[in-house]
């Protein structure tokens, strides 16, 4: 009974496809044409739409990978920036610093002093943040204590402790470091004085570059006094040589007790840059 069905099944079927077969043969020619140029019409539209998205997705992906390398090569250029500036501010370091040893050897051809060239390692000590300094510099190079220090601008300080490779500097702007000088144009006598607090106390500036470093006392209450005046050692006393350059005066102004005057100084050297100091040696 099956086996009847299934023969009847492929007849059905066989006989539809020989009646399509006669239909496409027994069409006219116009009607063909149509009917191929309606299916070529059909799968063109759906061949348009394929297209359409592989090429958005080609851009996207072309897009994509361009994005990536342009964010490498921003990327990459910001680290090349950031790499000439630093070697730019690393030359522009080298040249000051060229410059500023010329002009010391410079200097020490002229002095008529025995300097030794130190560099500072470092700040700080007993009497404050930034009242002293360390020099590599020390007794086995032949510092002493209660040598001058100076550089090509001016007095710095004392040398205070010193071991065999290391001294520490006291500078003038230490309220324990008294300094005889004298005024240059008018050849007045006085004691110099840091205005600093020691022991580490609370100073009254910051970087010992402050608008009152330094006070001048015991100046002939007589004394015309200019402002801009140079004031020097006088070499009183044995821990500076005379001639030193201390500073400039900025003001003047009559002591309490009325019996001298007392003179504002600003240091000549730059305290608060402090790199390489020459100690004058015996």
């Amino acid at each position: 009974m099956a086996g009847g069905d299934n023969v009847r099944g492929n007849r059905v079927l066989g006989g539809l496809v020989l009646l399509a077969i006669i239909i496409s043969i027994s069409l006219p020619v116009a009607a063909e044409l149509r009917l191929r140029a309606s299916v070529r019409d059909s799968a063109a539209s759906a061949q348009t739409v394929v297209g359409m998205v592989l090429d958005r997705g080609r851009d996207l992906f072309v897009f994509l990978f361009q994005a990536r390398h342009a964010v490498r090569e921003r990327e990459a250029m910001l680290d090349e920036v950031a790499r000439l500036r630093h070697d730019l501010h690393t030359l522009k370091e080298l040249e000051r610093e060229n410059r500023q040893l010329r002009r010391m050897v410079g200097f020490k051809q002229a002095s008529s002093h025995g300097l030794l060239l130190g560099r500072v390692i470092s700040r700080g000590g007993v009497s404050g943040w930034w009242q002293s300094v360390r020099v590599n510099r020390g007794l086995q190079d032949g510092v002493e204590p209660n040598q001058a220090v100076i550089t090509v601008d001016g007095l710095v300080g004392k040398t205070t402790l010193v071991t065999d490779h290391t001294c520490d500097v006291l500078l003038i702007t230490d309220p324990a470091n008294r300094v005889a000088c004298r005024l240059s144009r008018s050849g007045d006598l006085g004691v110099a004085r840091g205005l600093g607090t020691g022991l580490g106390g609370k100073t009254d500036f910051e970087l010992v570059r402050a608008a009152r470093p330094c006070t001048v006392d015991y100046v002939d209450k007589n004394a015309e006094i200019i402002e801009g005046d140079e004031v020097t050692t006088s070499g009183l006393g044995g821990s500076y040589p005379e001639g030193l350059l201390l500073g400039y005066v900025q003001e003047s102004e009559a002591d309490r007790s009325r019996l001298y005057q007392s003179l504002t100084v600003r240091p000549a050297a730059d305290l608060g840059g402090l790199r390489y100091v020459w100690v004058v040696i015996k």
